[in-house]
């Protein structure tokens, strides 16, 4: 047999993943500009991405006109930037999760041959997998940032179990904990410890204690730079403006007390919606092969992705505080990869495995879905009328010398503050009223006099009218939801 005939063989599984990556991709890219922005945090996504330009200011990200640290800037500066080159707003926001998706698929690849290295075909069942998720579609359309998280977590793993068996490649893991900082949070850093968590749980069947690698200089030098970098942007942000407790907020709040286990509302119901909802059997099928994978590879250092999948879970479903089933996006393409190597463990049947792994890709809706149903939010929207039609006539209501209030105690009437930001509130700051503590709110605004102007439920300004002066109402294109100002706010006698 000829060289260029062994090439010729070896490249063909990696010329077909790529191309089945680029069709797919390709398909689902169609119409991503039309609609309208549809999911609550999707708002955010505008307000912050719109943020830099209206504030002038490009180091610090802003949300209702404010500083914040509740999310770091990366994916919302490419969405600011591609708006400054003229690209529409509505792909300009949507554009960067599908970029993003499209790592995704490629890291997913990569994945596969880093944990499955004898057989080259093993990237493309698990490509095909990801690519059949409802779920991983919504979000690589939608302006969120998951897309992001879930590329560079996909990569960290893949770099993380290369690098427990070659050192040189910790470098690489430690850029993944960098630049998942800057998109939304360092959570390799979190898969590294549970790492660390198995290989000493699991310690009598490896090859080295876990202090080996501790001692490894490339890993110390890793953890040296990275851990800094990727805590950079906040200290930034604590050192410009001096949050009062926001630093806290960002890392206990955002992050530990997410994720702090509680033993309440913990029924096996909650574990299916959170973890196995859209692909339940390939997902099941995916753990089964992640705890197969480390005996069926013989490599103990597997055992890593099976820790860090069971950990994930068992946080998941102990967390007590609010997390969402996007979440296990995380992991998909480590659950798809499992999944791939329990079907081609016998290697003289691993084009059976690929048949078998093409069925339940079929059954799971195929990786080619109507694109109507990855909701690009044609046609959808929150309150009967999309929130700009809604807020744009109480943008240009607002005076420069009023202050801008938003109702938001009533869960199915409020409109996102990130909408409230774009469309009302000419760049100013303003007051979003979650709870109906009208003076509690405008003590914390800093508020001491002069005229407001609303948006409200007739319910909710019922109950706020006894403190407003001079109020009076306008009706909106939505029934029950009013248009309101005042003259100032009563003052309460001690």
């Amino acid at each position: 047999m000829t060289s260029n005939a062994l090439n010729w063989k070896t490249l063909l599984p990696y010329f077909i993943t790529a191309l089945v990556i680029f069709v797919v991709w390709a398909w689902h890219l169609n119409d991503l500009g039309v609609g309208h922005i549809y999911h609550y945090d999707e708002f955010y996504t505008y307000d912050r991405s719109t943020g830099f330009a209206r504030n002038d200011d490009w180091l610090a990200v802003y949300s209702n006109n404010a500083p914040s640290l509740k999310k770091p800037p990366m994916q919302y500066w490419m969405s600011a930037l591609l708006m400054e080159f003229g690209v529409a707003d509505i792909l300009a926001l949507r554009l960067p999760s599908m970029i993003f998706a499209l790592g995704v698929l490629l890291a997913t690849a990569v994945l596969a041959r880093v944990m499955i290295p004898l057989s080259p075909w093993a990237m493309l069942p698990p490509v095909l997998m990801v690519a059949s998720s409802l779920q991983f579609w919504q979000h690589a359309t939608s302006a969120m940032l998951d897309m992001g998280a879930v590329f560079f977590s996909t990569l960290s793993i893949a770099a993380l179990i290369a690098a427990f068996e070659r050192p040189k490649y910790w470098p690489l893991f430690g850029a993944t904990i960098v630049l998942a900082a800057l998109q939304k949070s360092p959570t390799p850093l979190a898969f590294l410890a549970l790492a660390f968590l198995t290989l000493k749980i699991t310690r009598k069947w490896q090859p080295e204690p876990p202090i080996e690698i501790w001692r490894n200089k490339k890993f110390r030098w890793m953890l040296a730079i990275s851990v800094p970098l990727a805590f950079a942007w906040p200290i930034l942000q604590e050192l410009r403006f001096l949050f009062d407790g926001s630093l806290d907020g960002n890392i206990k709040g955002e992050m530990l007390d997410r994720f702090r286990p509680s033993l309440s509302d913990r029924g096996l119901g909650k574990l299916y919606d959170l973890i196995l909802t859209g692909e339940p059997w390939l997902r099941l099928i995916g753990f089964v092969g992640l705890c197969a994978l480390p005996f069926l590879q013989k490599r103990p250092k597997l055992y890593v992705a099976t820790g860090i999948a069971v950990f994930f879970v068992i946080m998941m479903w102990a967390a007590s505080g609010k997390v969402y089933a996007r979440y296990t996006l995380l992991i998909l393409p480590m659950l798809m990869v499992g999944a791939t190597g329990l079907l081609f463990s016998v290697k003289r049947l691993q084009w059976v495995g690929m048949g078998v792994a093409l069925v339940l890709c079929f059954f799971a809706g195929g990786p080619l879905k109507d694109r109507v149903a990855t909701d690009l939010g044609q046609g959808r929207v929150r309150l009967g009328v999309p929130e700009s039609e809604l807020l744009k006539p109480l943008g240009d209501m607002l005076q420069p010398d009023e202050t801008l209030l938003i109702c938001a105690s009533d869960r199915k009437m409020r409109v996102p503050p990130g909408a409230a930001s774009v469309y009302a509130s000419n760049g100013q700051r303003f007051i979003y009223l979650r709870r109906l503590e009208l003076q509690r709110y405008l003590e914390k605004f800093d508020y001491t006099t002069g005229p407001l102007r609303g948006l409200c439920t007739i319910a909710e300004l019922e109950q706020l009218a006894p403190e407003l002066d001079g109020l009076s109402t306008e009706p909106t294109a939505v029934e029950g939801l009013v248009y309101w100002s005042a003259t100032g706010v009563k003052v309460v006698s001690e």
